[in-house]
Parts: C-alpha cells; sequence; structure tokens
C-alpha cells in the first residue's frame, strides 16, 4: 500500500511540474500604442524555442482572441479539414473562425501588432489578460476576463466539488 502512495505523490508531481512549466499560465499585460503587444518572456520560454516568433491570430471561442503556435494551429486546421466541407454548418464554422485571421511575427523585442479588426471586435485596447494553454494563447480585454471569471471563494469551492464529484472514477484519500 505504502509504494502506491508513493508512486501517486510521485506521478502527481511530475504532472503538476509538467503543468507549471509548459502547459497554462497567465499574465496581466497593457496594450502598447497602435495595438502592439509584448509577449512576457517567461511565456515565451514556456513555448518551444522554435515557436517564439510567429503566431497565427484568430476569433477565439468566447469573448477573446487567439493566438496560435504553428503546431497548435496546425493541428487545428487537421481537425477542419477532416470535417464534411460540403455542410452548410461546416462552412459557417470555418469561415467564423478564419475571419480577420492573420499571420504576425516578433520583432527584436518580442512585440507584434494585433489586427484591428479583432481588437475593435474584441474592445481590447489597453489593459489585457493573457491565458497560455496547450500553444494557445487567450488574449482577453481584463474587465472582460474578471468579469466573467472572477468568483469568489464560496463559488470556487461549489465549483471544485461539482468537478470532483462527477470524476471520481477513483479516490487516492482511501490509500
Amino acid at each position: 500500500m505504502e509504494l502506491i502512495k508513493i508512486l501517486f505523490y510521485f506521478c502527481r508531481g511530475l504532472l503538476i511540474t509538467k503543468m507549471l512549466n509548459l502547459e497554462f499560465n497567465f499574465w496581466e499585460i497593457t496594450i502598447e500604442k497602435y495595438g502592439r503587444l509584448k509577449l512576457p518572456t517567461a511565456l515565451l520560454k514556456s513555448l518551444p524555442e522554435d515557436e517564439r516568433q510567429k503566431f497565427v491570430v484568430t476569433h477565439g471561442f468566447g469573448q477573446h482572441i487567439m493566438l496560435w503556435t504553428d503546431t497548435a494551429f496546425r493541428k487545428k486546421m487537421e481537425f477542419l479539414n477532416s470535417l464534411n466541407q460540403d455542410s452548410i454548418e461546416v462552412k459557417k464554422y470555418r469561415n467564423a473562425f478564419l475571419r480577420n485571421m492573420a499571420f504576425v511575427e516578433c520583432d527584436n523585442q518580442d512585440r507584434f501588432v494585433i489586427p484591428k479588426p479583432l481588437m475593435d471586435y474584441y474592445k481590447i485596447h489597453k489593459d489585457a489578460v493573457l491565458l497560455l494553454a496547450n500553444g494557445k494563447i487567450e488574449l482577453w480585454n481584463a474587465a472582460e476576463y474578471h468579469t466573467q471569471f472572477g468568483i469568489t471563494p464560496d463559488e470556487l469551492n461549489i465549483m471544485n466539488e461539482k468537478m470532483h464529484s462527477t470524476h471520481q472514477n477513483l479516490s487516492f484519500e482511501t490509500f
């Protein structure tokens, strides 16, 4: 039984380390003049070295802009291309997602300009939030982000209980 506990905590530690290094992070930033965004150094270091300079900018899935690394965008395009191209619903989805898409490249100071139509559409002009998850970076208007996701500790606790109650396949507290 003790060996199982040790293995569990070891694996959990590896998972947490992986999450901290690459999978998810959050930054509050300020958009510079003319819609120029400077990517935080910590964000760039979280990405593979060959994916730190070029991004694809698209509409997000919610009230935000998406910045995609090349690898993440290729996966998304493979998914889009696997759908039935004759379906009207697929065409609507594809066209809405790719509308105002842009390829951007960072300058020597890790900055690039976000397309104005996307900035205006999502009302991102000064204070913003960046979220990194698996090569996809969400860019939010800071006020909108905090409105949508600002919850009390009690609300977070209730959500946590609901999430865990639906995924109790194996309880490690029994070890």
